[in-house]
């Protein structure tokens, strides 16, 4: 019988709900809807919670017309500005060392992790294994301590630490909206899974998802996930850079910045400017190129200098050959990769999901503003054991769910999609990453039908 995962996910910029199949060739993504949201959800944490909650009931409805059946049980991408890390470790000395280390007896360790004391508002939410010392054996790996034996083994791990109000803020906008959450990913941790290659992860590399409202650095070497943090500022503080500079609105900066922004100022015509026309009788505003591309450079170049100094702190600088992957929805920028390899002097690559998702999935799955709750999917695949099957009730005064989701119908055998973008894809958790051909990701077909008659056909010269 097929396996079914719904994913949640809440964001500065969306609430977004994916529902996704467990199948012979991967994982596919059978809907992805997503519904805006401004000004309701702050660096991670829910400000509005009865905005919040009527922008995912919306995104639900959209999904259960999608599906054909109800949907309740769900999984919860956690991550905010005010999550953060340590690194811990923990002792047991066995009472059989002539017996082989268990996975049993490791998972206990990390039980006992997840236990660890941090302040008062704070809840562990992740215990990520970096390795183990089995008696004289320094620095074994998470994947070979399994069969070992040994008298003593000191486990190290990197807790992922929450305020525990801002979690149960998210609880609460689920169960206001009638979901059970029965599993929690960590969004930076599904974004590495979805954009990083066997290759990347193995050797060492950092992923950059720069979002709405927060960009998330993860560091990912020898498979395992080093470090993740939360930079409080990102895509939407350029869009508000724009409006603030050019006078217009919130939206109107938004497609703005997506269509005509440039990451790099050099070289932009200076006489060259954006004609807006008003509405309503107000007269038309002038936007500068240059002057867009100078917003967006400082801001940008702010993001890249702060992801920076993270990875100099966390001592990886010299650990990460693989160099520097973006992905989130402000990679539609022009230049954004040439700004990146400016200031990290690296290799840079553009990522968006890939791994296990089929080439039959929704294709919206695969922009990269959708990677975070993509990996998230693949993560929680991977994570949940005896995957829960949810009762697919059908939709009230609907007709019954088809046979694909009854298992009667076998479908025909599916390749992973291959994503628009540049190097390598995959994730933690995948293996032989096909090579994809470009440097940029596809760009948003609907955004010139979404100006419309916005903008003057020309770009006009200054007098």
């Amino acid at each position: 019988m097929n396996k079914f995962l719904t994913v949640v996910e809440l964001s500065t910029t969306k609430v977004a709900v994916a529902v996704g199949e467990s199948t012979d060739f991967g994982v596919k993504v059978i809907a992805h809807c997503t519904v805006p949201v401004r000004k309701v959800i702050r660096h991670g944490d829910v400000e509005n919670t009865k905005k919040v909650v009527e922008a995912l009931r919306t995104a639900v409805s959209m999904a259960q017309e999608e599906v054909g059946f109800v949907i309740h049980d769900v999984v919860l991408c956690l991550w905010g500005y005010y999550i953060r890390t340590c690194q811990i470790k923990v002792s047991r000395d066995r009472k059989r060392p002539e017996e082989f280390i268990s996975d049993q007896e490791l998972k206990v360790l990390s039980d006992e992790a997840l236990k660890y004391k941090v302040g008062a508002d704070e809840k562990v939410l992740k215990a990520i294994p970096q390795g183990y010392d089995i008696d004289a054996r320094i620095g074994v790996a998470p994947n070979e301590a399994e069969g070992m034996r040994g008298t003593r083994i000191d486990a190290y791990y990197l807790l992922v630490i929450g305020k525990e109000q801002s979690v149960r803020d998210k609880y609460a906008v689920l169960r206001d909206a009638n979901l059970n959450v029965i599993h929690t990913v960590i969004s930076p941790l599904g974004s590495a899974a979805a954009a990083l290659n066997e290759n990347e992860s193995e050797n060492g590399v950092a992923l950059l998802d720069i979002g709405g409202g927060t960009a998330d650095l993860v560091i990912v070497r020898d498979g395992t996930v080093r470090e993740c943090a939360c930079i409080p500022f990102a895509g939407q503080t350029i869009t508000d850079d724009i409006k603030s500079v050019a006078c217009i609105t919130a939206e109107m900066a938004e497609l703005v910045k997506i269509k005509y922004g440039t990451c790099v100022a050099d070289g932009v015509n200076d006489t060259k400017k954006l004609v807006i026309q008003g509405t309503g009788g107000s007269a038309s505003t002038d936007v500068p190129l240059l002057l867009l591309a100078q917003v967006i450079e400082a801001r940008l170049s702010e993001i890249f200098e702060a992801a920076r100094y993270i990875i100099e702190e966390s001592g990886y600088a010299e650990k990460i050959p693989a160099g520097i992957v973006l992905t989130g929805g402000t990679c539609y920028m022009e230049n954004i990769r040439e700004l990146a390899k400016a200031i990290f002097e690296r290799n840079v690559r553009l990522a968006n999901a890939g791994g296990h998702i089929t080439e039959s999935s929704e294709e919206s799955i695969f922009d990269t503003y959708a990677t975070s709750i993509a990996g998230a999917m693949m993560v929680a695949f991977d994570e949940i054991e005896n995957t829960r099957i949810p009762q697919r009730v059908p939709l009230p005064d609907d007709k019954p769910a088809t046979d694909i989701f009854g298992g009667e119908i076998k479908p025909e055998p599916e390749q992973p999609k291959q994503p628009q973008q540049q190097g390598g894809r995959g994730g933690l958790f995948r293996k032989n990453p096909k090579q994809q051909s470009t440097d940029k990701p596809k760009e948003k077909s609907s955004i010139s039908d979404v100006l419309g008659g916005l903008f003057d056909g020309q770009f006009n010269n200054n007098a």
